[in-house]
């Protein structure tokens, strides 16, 4: 059942995602996806494999499902989160939307857990809160720099 609804999800946010009228090129959009992505699977791994503190599925199907979220689930919701943001233009917008992502990428934890795809040893959900805020600053500051970056290049006349 885990694996359906993840399938569901990352289709639903590929549509999304695709649908939205994006502030991004598509250069900066797979700058940070490509970013997030490298950042999301090595913390994972560090976080499952090296200090154990998060029990992963033995299932093929379930593991699936884990993979669905931490490789495409995540990275495009910080995507479509930081396309959203860079639309608004007030304060309040801004903070209830990195609220919004925040609360939907805790969701996807606790659905994790809930299907027994994630079992958290020394990890809880407050743990995963600041780790996807980090995870949102990073998205958030790569593409700054990204910008940094471009502005500087020497153009051809």
């Amino acid at each position: 059942m885990g694996f359906s609804i993840f399938f569901f999800l990352t289709w639903l946010i590929i549509g999304i995602f695709f649908m939205i009228r994006k502030e991004l090129s598509i250069v900066e959009n797979t700058w940070i996806f490509l970013i997030s992505f490298i950042v999301i699977i090595n913390v994972s791994w560090i976080n499952t494999e090296e200090m154990k503190m998060i029990n992963l599925t033995k299932g093929g199907i379930d593991y699936t499902a884990y993979i669905l979220n931490r490789s495409i689930i995540l990275p495009l919701l910080l995507l479509l989160q930081l396309n959203i943001l860079l639309k608004s233009k007030t304060l309040t917008k801004k903070v209830l939307i990195i609220f919004t992502s925040l609360i939907i990428m805790l969701g996807l934890s606790v659905l994790s857990t809930y299907f027994n795809i994630t079992n958290y040893i020394k990890w809880n959900l407050f743990y995963d809160g600041i780790f996807y805020l980090i995870l949102q600053l990073i998205a958030y500051y790569s593409y700054r720099l990204f910008k940094k970056v471009n502005k500087n290049k020497v153009g051809y006349s």
